[in-house]
């Protein structure tokens, strides 16, 4: 048998943390897609760039993120925020291991992606 390539897969996150359940099962899919060899970056944007910023799970009364960020960089998953967005006085409070990108740069991500997934 061959070796089987997987795809580059791009997941948009446009929901925030705060109503929804949406963006921990984003980076919870993400690292599972990892499993068939597919290569895959999780793009923060429109809303879903509030999910770079660290916030008490019990304060907004839904799960922690945090376990699943962390596990991103050691599955070689890139996580992105569109730092143009997100207000200026947030970016040095940006979670370790999201890096930030202009629009116009993510928007390219996608263009080159074999499968997108938004949420």
């Amino acid at each position: 048998m061959g070796l089987i390539m997987g795809k580059n897969v791009a997941v948009i996150v446009r929901t925030s943390p705060f109503n929804t359940l949406k963006s921990v099962e984003a980076f919870r899919m993400g690292v599972g897609l990892t499993l068939e060899g597919n290569h895959v970056d999780i793009l923060l944007m429109e809303e879903g760039v509030w999910n770079a910023i660290p916030a008490s799970s019990r304060k907004i009364e839904r799960p922690d993120p945090d376990q699943f960020i962390q596990s991103l960089e050691i599955c070689g998953i890139g996580a992105y925020v569109d730092t143009e967005r997100l207000p200026a006085v947030f970016h040095p409070k940006i979670r370790e291991g999201i890096r930030g990108k202009t629009k116009k740069e993510l928007v390219q991500m996608i263009k080159t992606a074999e499968v997108v997934i938004s949420y």
